[in-house]
């Protein structure tokens, strides 16, 4: 009999934000619909999984390495690493493939030798930042570097060194316009995709810090420098200086000159943030179409097409503007590892919001698959019928991992044994009963009055950890080293 994963609200990290009983109250209900889509499989090799859709019958690649960023806040209790380990198993092993979905009934690829946004090495890399369990990276590391290896084979564009998906359904962006034509031989219809160029660089980077751990300096070095070569490329041909915009880009005609652009903006070019291909001007130009309210920062941020783009769908159209769960975590990381965690914090609230009202609302009371970018609704699909309900799933992202990290302000970081608090609100925050870097924790801002030299911070920690806290009020963060036990410190 296998185990059953059984919802108990007590064994849960308790995210505290006074006067936001809305968003506390969707973070149990996340939780609760993650434990109930949990699903079963009696076979024998299998681990249990994390579904947004029970009884489909399929596991998808992108959702489960988008869900890991959920159940790394569980306290153990719920693992999507479940999901990567059966990708892992099901692999193939004589070149590195890894499907972009699969059967459940008999581990076949669902969609034949479609790939999907390679983030395995992201979500290894990013659970390790909270729980300190370095023990998966020698065991992992040949898949992730398998799949890497594939693209690099098998995906990518002799002429320009660039990479494609199959159609934009392997891409995950369903019907986004960001591809010239139908493929119907499954070769990307002469397109390059910006964002596998950018999730390829973001493999590579955190493929470098895997190895860094695991002592293998060379291997390290030798993903630092895939990581460059990619961004270099990225930035020499799929980038717009007149838009100032990174665009997808059609091939057919391409002979070493300038590229036809596709040109729709999308949130393809999220990833350019978080991978680390975006810099200076180019960073804050495309930050700044971003938070524009005419193009990606719409009533529910963020749409996924731009508002001035001609087939931009106000209800949604799932990625004709609809607002996802994998882009936003895409977009709000990479907001904050470039610096700018107010925009992060404003947008990770904006997004909860609008799923708090939607939720509340009953006529949906809920949390969907997507939402309408520019209504309290759940955005349409591209049959114009609602999307689906009950999606914990990755739509949990907002409720719990954007709640912790941006919206209260908590940054994990267990390879420096390391919690940054980005004090923002004026309110009680903090989390109690939180496992990192297997350690107890509870950290809580109880009063935060910069002007008048009198923030307090309790922190109460079973074993000694380093905080540091941030505000835009102090010159400098704040270093603590917190002992064993029970403090509170003034700052």
């Amino acid at each position: 009999m296998k185990k059953r994963y059984n919802y108990n609200k007590e064994s849960l990290p308790r995210p505290i934000l006074d006067g936001r009983d809305d968003f506390i109250n969707l973070y149990y209900q996340a939780w609760e619909l993650a434990f109930k889509n949990v699903e079963y499989i009696e076979k024998d090799g299998w681990k249990d999984i994390l579904t947004c859709m029970p009884g489909v019958g399929i596991m998808w690649q992108w959702d489960s390495c988008i869900m890991s960023f959920i159940t790394n806040y569980s306290n153990g209790t719920l693992s999507a690493l479940n999901n990567l380990d059966n990708l892992y198993m099901l692999r193939r092993k004589n070149d590195g493939f890894m499907a972009m979905a699969y059967n459940l009934d008999d581990g076949e690829p669902t969609y034949g030798e479609r790939i999907n946004p390679p983030l395995m090495a992201w979500a290894e890399w990013e659970h390790y930042l909270i729980s300190g369990d370095s023990s998966r990276f020698e065991r992992v590391l040949p898949a992730l570097e398998g799949i890497y290896n594939f693209i690099e084979k098998n995906r990518k564009r002799e002429s320009c060194d660039l990479y494609y998906f199959e159609d934009t359904g392997s891409s995950g962006m369903d019907n986004s316009p960001v591809s010239g034509y139908g493929a119907k031989h499954g070769d990307g219809s002469d397109t390059c995709f910006v964002d596998l160029a950018c999730q390829q660089a973001l493999s590579a980077l955190c493929i470098s810090y895997i190895c860094s751990q695991l002592g293998l300096n060379e291997k390290a070095e030798h993903y630092e420098n895939e990581h460059a070569r990619i961004c270099d490329n990225i930035n020499k041909l799929h980038y717009s200086e007149k838009a100032g915009w990174y665009f997808n880009f059609f091939t057919r005609t391409w002979k070493g000159d300038r590229v036809k652009f596709i040109n729709s903006k999308t949130a393809a070019t999220f990833w350019t943030l978080v991978s680390g291909v975006a810099y200076g001007e180019r960073l804050r130009s495309v930050v700044a179409h971003m938070m524009n309210e005419n193009e990606f920062y719409t009533k529910i941020p963020f749409a996924t097409l731009s508002k001035d783009d001609p087939n931009y769908d106000t209800a949604g159209g799932y990625w004709l503007g609809g607002v996802w769960a994998p882009t936003n975590l895409c977009a709000i990381k990479g907001l904050c590892k470039n610096g700018y965690h107010e925009y992060a914090r404003e947008a990770a609230i904006k997004y909860l919001d609008g799923m708090c009202k939607v939720a509340n609302d009953v006529a949906y009371g809920s949390i969907w698959e997507c939402y309408a970018p520019d209504a309290y609704r759940p955005a349409t699909t591209e049959y114009n019928t609602l999307s689906r309900d009950e999606f914990v799933g990755w739509s949990g992202i907002a409720p719990i991992t954007m709640l912790i990290e941006n919206i209260i302000g908590l940054e994990f970081d267990a390879h420096k044994n390391q919690v940054t608090f980005h004090l923002n609100s004026r309110e009680k925050c903090g989390i109690e009963n939180m496992i990192f870097n297997s350690n107890l924790v509870s950290i809580v801002c109880t009063e935060y009055h910069p002007f008048k030299g009198q923030t307090t911070v309790k922190v109460e920690a079973q074993k000694p950890f380093k905080l540091k806290v941030v505000t835009k009020y102090l010159w400098y963060p704040v270093e603590i080293d917190v002992p064993k036990g029970q403090s509170v410190f003034k700052i």
